[in-house]
This record gives C-alpha cells, structure tokens and sequence, in this order.
C-alpha cells in the first residue's frame, strides 16, 4: 500500500511541476474563485452544525436538506462561527500589515475577541493572554490545555487563499496564526489546509491538492501518518474502480478512534481524526461540491468544521460562478459576525470577497510578483518558483537515555513500578513501560502519558510514586522527570478557576532505594519549580551522588481526583553531562568548556555535578571518581592527573565537613 501512495505522489508532483511556469491567473476569476470560497465554508459549516459532534464507525446515515423551504441554504443573514469569523478579523488584520508581528496578532485578539465567546482551545488562548501570557506561548503543549485540539486549523484556511500558488507563505502565515491557539502537529494540519488553499489558485485536482498540501507537513508528524494513511486507503479503494468513503471511514475509526488507537484518541474536537476525515471527504468528493460537503458532514466528529474546510476549498477551487445553481440562486449574499467586538459585523460575502482580493494582491507583490493590465485583462503573475521549505523533524528516539540505556545496552535488566501500576501496551494512559522507552517529546507522534488515574480518591498512602529498578548496583546524581498533562473537570473551563480532575504533582522527593529500603537523597536542587498551569514540565533533579538498585520520585498528587502523569523518567550517573548514558571525554570537554570555581549560575548540562552553582575542582572529581567511557579511549596522562588533583580536594571536602 505504501510503495502505491509515494508512487502515485510523485507522479502527481511530477506532472505539477511540469506545468509549473504557468502561474498567472485574471484578477476577476481569481474574485470569483474567493467568492466561491467564502460561500463554500459558509455551506459546508452549516450543513454540519445540526450534526456537530455525532461519531458512528462507518459515517452516520442522516440526509443533508439541499432543496426544501426549510432548507439552511435560505438563511438571511449568515451568522459567522469560528469557522469564518477568525479569518474574517486575521484578513483586516492582514489588509493594514501584510507581515504582522506576533504581538500584532495578540492585538487583533485583545480587540476582537471577548473571553467567553469561543470553546476549546481558542478560549483557552484568549484566557492566557488575560493571565499575560503571549502569543505564541498561548498555543504552546506547556501553558494551552486544548493544544491537541482542531482550533487553528478550522480559523487559517483563507490565508492560503491570500497567497495564490505560494504554498510556503501560506504554510508560513497557518503556522504564525495557528500558533496562537496550538502547537506542532495541529498547526501541522492548519498549515497542511492553508497549502491546499494555496494551490488551488492553479490546481483543481483534488488528488494534487491533497499531495501538494501534505509537503509542507513534516512526515515525523502525526498529522503526516493520518493524511497519508487516508491516501493509501483512498487509492487502494480506487484500484477496484469503486470507491467507498463508508469502509475508509471505517479504517480511520479503528486506527485513530477505536482498537488499535492506543487510547490516543482524545475527544471529537481533536486536530487528527478530523484531519483525516476531511482529507477523506476532499478525495472522495471528486471535486463535486455537495458531495465533498456531504461525506464531511456524514463523517461525523466535529462535522459543521470539516465540511466547511473541504467545502470552501472546491469552493475555491470551482469559483462563484460554477458552484451548484440551484444553490448560489438560493442563498444569501448577507454575511453578520455574531461573536467578534469592535469591528464591523455586518457586510456581505461579495465583499468579503472583495476584501481577500485586496489581501492577496498585497501578498502578491510582497512575495515577488506583479499585476498588469486593466478591467478584464488585469491579471496576477505569481513568482514561479513555488518551493517548499521543509519543517523540522523530530523522530523517535530509539531507546531511553541515561542509566537506563546504559543498564539495557549492557544486557542488564531495567523494570519500572508506580503507585498505581498498569502495564497495557495497548493504552498510553495505562501503559507504565512506555516511560522508559526513550520518548520525551509527544508534540509530533501524538502519544499520550501514562496516568495514575485509577478513578479512586484519595490518593495511595505516601503520595504518588514512579520508580526504575536496576538489576545492580548503579551511582546515581540526577533524575530527569518528564511530567504529562491534565484532565480537565471541564473542556471550556479555565483551570485556574475550576481545578483539574489531576496530573500533576503538588511536591516531591527523590529516594534511592537499595535492597528494597529508600534513602531521600540529600542536596536536592531542582531545575525549576512545579507549575500546576505548566504543562510537560523537564525537571531536571540533582543531588549528592548515591548507589543504590532503585530511584523513584515520590510527592502528593493534585486535582480533585489526586493523580498524577508522566511521560519519561531517566536517572543519570555524576558526571554524565551530555546525557548519554557514561562518564567519558565528552564530559570532560564540557566541564572544561565551562570551567568556573566562581559560578553561581551552571547546571548539570554545564558540569556542575555538586549542584553548588559552580564549576571546579570538585566537579572535575566526580568526572574521575565516575569515570566510565563505554569502550571510549583512556584519558591522557595529564588529564588523570587533573582529575586526581580534583579528587584531593573533594577528599578535603568531605573530611571537612566529617570534621565540622
């Protein structure tokens, strides 16, 4: 299946770049073309809100009201929702500046949005900023709970539309916009959208639209692995000439909702399924409106947003002017924002219309390009040159870091326990040896913490605890904790009002354990210090050097359902500065690179293994006295000798303080 996706890409890529030169465009079919757009979302939005939410394996069954005098395609005025609205403010933003600075976005937000006038991750963001939080850091996986959600990629497929055939600009402007509300792999798919838009400018294949848009996705994201799953299904279903989007459906259902989901699915206002499902809806559409809108609609999840995507997009694909007759004869030109303050909240779609025209003629000329001519021959020449700049990838890790790698590379054994102790590989959230597998960063792959969430309260005597369990004796001097996330009382509520269900811990101790009884360590320093409002917090622990076959981190859980989360635990040797699991040149370059007996500000990446600010003597010691290269060259002879000058003094330290 994979080898006939990236086949059929690149010949679909092919074939657009051998048509590339040809990037000019009328200015009124280009109007037309905005027109149909706006219209488009419109329909597609409203076609699904009755149905909003809805979720069936294999699509729901109800019939869309094209044609009776209850029909929705009567509606006088259009009443905008965050489908529209959004894009409605960012296009005045965007006819006065057409680069706006993130605090110029933050602004536009403060003016226009009220606190208590959208859901999910947008109130969230708009909460944050009245907290004084900014922009981008309101989208961000440590401040927006909702950041996972579907709400930058339903509020930036018009800025692809601002930039005709210029798909990095509009992958630019999704990923500055949606990062106002969410982080990675969801702006992955606002900026996957606004490509789509982009290209629709010169492409009316919905098969290229989909594979232009999914070059700009970064192919470690989450986002990437639904869009392209949803191809694969597509084209092997077309290989029998007979496509069926109910038994795609199905696919998506069962990898990204059901069975085999590993629990990642979070709710039907998540960015992934509905990425997948609107991709399903724009492929098996076939270019024909109403049933690209039907198939978003009936596929259910957050299905007045999806059809509205796949919607406006055929809309600008197809313009004003060839979509359906029977609607454009029928609907309303009348356009009202209900939900937005201080700006004009009653115009119509021409207008609109109008108005992105003028945005993307800005953006046309900002990016290199020129309008000539005049009434029916005034005509956009875009740039030819339509390349993408790929997005940073961040691939798993192999294995886990530290002295858990080290343990396991060796042929040792490492096993994990928690106070509340699961070990299902088919659930993140139940999944306790996920936390040793090496991934800490969850913003590209989707996955979920584990939690101790066992549904009772209280919590278990002593606290919440997370432990590794070495088959031998190991010197330990840092403990890494990756925290997880929350579970909210209530999606739209603001945590800082109604306190979470849990996920978090309110304090904590380090223990060392050695033959099942545990020490605290002594010189705790931590990195930074617990936020309840901070989330996927990096921990960074270190303490006074210990042996010992065991560590955990041990403190109460919060929330109302005392609990906690976590995504990676890793326990590291002294002198590890680099991480990697030994003690070995690497270090020792680090400690010298940073070499400062009067330091009051390094860390352990610095060197600073005695956790006293500094880096000196004593730090180079412990490099000595934990001296393990993995196979790695012996140390020079002057180098040994540095680190026994450095052992005198931590000798000296110790008698002292047996003295004192």
């Amino acid at each position: 299946m994979r080898a006939r996706l990236y086949i059929s890409m690149v010949v679909i890529l092919t074939l657009c770049n051998a048509v590339l030169a040809d990037r000019d465009i009328l200015a009124d079919t280009y109007l037309d073309k905005l027109q149909g757009m706006w219209l488009g979302e419109i329909l597609g939005n409203y076609a699904g809100r009755p149905y909003e939410g809805d979720c069936v394996k294999g699509g729901l069954t109800v019939a869309i009201d094209w044609d009776s005098e209850n029909s929705f395609i009567h509606t006088n005025p259009w009443h905008g929702d965050d489908d529209t609205v959004f894009e409605y403010m960012y296009m005045n933003l965007l006819k006065s500046n057409t680069n706006p600075s993130n605090a110029d976005i933050q602004t536009a937000w403060e003016t226009h949005v009220p606190l208590q006038s959208f859901y999910i991750a947008n109130r969230q963001a708009r909460w944050l900023m009245a907290d004084g939080v900014n922009v981008p850091q309101t989208g961000s996986i440590n401040k927006n709970m909702h950041w996972y959600a579907i709400d930058s990629q339903i509020t930036t497929e018009a800025l692809g539309a601002a930039v005709p055939g210029l798909r990095q600009r509009a992958a630019d402007l999704a990923g500055q916009f949606g990062s106002v509300t969410n982080n990675d792999y969801p702006v992955h798919a606002a900026q996957y959208y606004s490509a789509m838009y982009a290209a629709a400018a010169f492409d009316s294949d919905v098969e290229t639209l989909v594979a232009k848009g999914l070059e700009v996705v970064p192919v470690t994201s989450r986002t990437h692995q639904v869009i392209e799953d949803v191809v694969g299904w597509y084209v092997d279903d077309k290989a029998d000439s007979s496509l069926d989007w109910r038994a795609t459906h199905e696919k998506i259902w069962d990898k990204y909702c059901g069975a085999d989901s590993k629990g990642r699915y979070r709710y039907w206002i998540e960015s992934t399924i509905n990425t997948g499902l609107t991709t399903m809806a724009v492929l098996y559409g076939q270019g024909d409106f109403k049933e690209t809108v039907e198939i978003g609609v009936l596929g259910g999840f957050d299905c007045d947003c999806n059809p509205a995507t796949a919607g406006g997009l055929i809309g600008l694909v197809e313009g004003y002017s060839n979509l359906p007759t029977d609607l454009t004869s029928a609907t309303s030109d009348n356009y009202h924002v209900d939900t937005l303050i201080n700006i004009t909240k009653d115009t119509t779609i021409s207008q609109v219309a109008a108005d992105w025209q003028t945005v993307a003629e800005a953006q046309i000329l900002a990016a290199g390009g020129s309008i000539e001519g005049s009434g029916a021959n005034r005509t956009y020449h875009l740039p030819d040159a339509d390349n993408i700049d790929p997005l940073t990838e961040k691939p798993d890790p192999t294995g886990p870091k530290g002295l858990v790698g080290q343990v396991l590379a060796a042929g040792g054994t490492v096993t994990v326990s928690a106070s509340i102790e699961r070990h299902n590989p088919n659930r993140d959230r139940e999944n306790l040896d996920a936390i040793i597998d090496g991934i800490t960063d969850v913003s590209y792959n989707g996955h979920l913490p584990y939690m101790t969430d066992d549904g009772e309260i209280p919590q278990p005597a002593g606290g919440d605890y997370y432990q590794l369990n070495f088959d031998r004796d190991v010197t330990f001097g840092a403990v890494f904790f990756y925290e997880g996330d929350i579970k909210w009382n209530n999606c739209n509520a603001d945590p800082k009002v109604r306190e979470p269900r849990g996920g978090y811990f309110l304090d904590f101790i380090v223990e060392v354990g050695n033959e099942g009884v545990f020490t605290e360590v002594a010189n705790l320093r931590s990195s930074e210090a617990l936020d309840n409002f901070e989330y996927f917090q990096i921990i960074e622990l270190t303490f006074d050097q210990i042996v010992g076959d065991a560590i955990r981190i041990r403190g109460d859980a919060g929330g109302t359902c005392e609990f906690t989360s976590i995504v990676e635990l890793e326990a590291y040797a002294p002198g590890d500065a680099d991480l990697d699991g030994d003690v070995d040149p690497s270090d020792l370059t680090i400690v010298g690179l940073n070499w400062d007996p009067a330091g009051t500000t390094k860390d352990w990446g610095d060197g600073d293994f005695d956790n006293d600010g500094d880096v000196d003597p004593t730090d180079l010691a412990i490099i000595g006295l934990n001296w393990n290269p993995g196979g790695g060259p012996v140390p020079e002879p002057m180098t040994l000798t540095v680190m026994g000058l450095g052992g005198l003094v931590l000798l000296c330290r110790r008698r002292n303080r047996q003295v004192n």
